[in-house]
Order: C-alpha cells, then sequence, then structure tokens
C-alpha cells in the first residue's frame, strides 16, 4: 500500500519554482519512495531525529516516514549546498 504524500512549506516552495525537468526527476522519485520509503542510497541526515534523504542528481529531498499514519512528509528539497541550512 503506497504512503500518502505531505509536504511541507520549504519542499512546497521549491516544487512551485522549479524548472519542468527538475521538477518531473524530482515528481519520479517522490512517487517511487511512497511505495519503497526505504531504497537503496537513502541515508539517514545526522542531527534530525527520523529524517532520511536521498539523492536526485545534484538536489536532494529530504523526508521523514510516518508509519502509524502510512505518511511520508516531504521536508524540504533543494541544491546539495543548501538544503541542510535552516
Amino acid at each position: 500500500m503506497p504512503f500518502d504524500i505531505r509536504f511541507g512549506p520549504r519542499a512546497d516552495r521549491f516544487l512551485q519554482s522549479a524548472d519542468n525537468y527538475v521538477f518531473d526527476r524530482i515528481s519520479e522519485k517522490i512517487q517511487a519512495l511512497s511505495l519503497n520509503p526505504q531504497p537503496r542510497g537513502v541515508k539517514k541526515v545526522i542531527g534530525e531525529e527520523g529524517v532520511y534523504r536521498i539523492r536526485v542528481g545534484n538536489y536532494r529531498i529530504l523526508y521523514s516516514v510516518e508509519s502509524g499514519e502510512n505518511v511520508l512528509l516531504i521536508v524540504n528539497i533543494d541544491k546539495r549546498s543548501r538544503v541542510y541550512h535552516r
């Protein structure tokens, strides 16, 4: 059963401003994450409880899994150099 996908404000803002090519690549990865939230290449974000990251080219998707509610929360999406800054 696929996870419901929810977006945090930072991730939503990034997707609204992304060009079509980047949007399509990231959307594909997010759809794949909804079916398998722990695919190969996923790493835990150090210093953040329950937050994982997956690489999409030069971009990173930070997300958390709320398995009790069956929800995949996309916390942030941005370039590698900016995604970890608050």
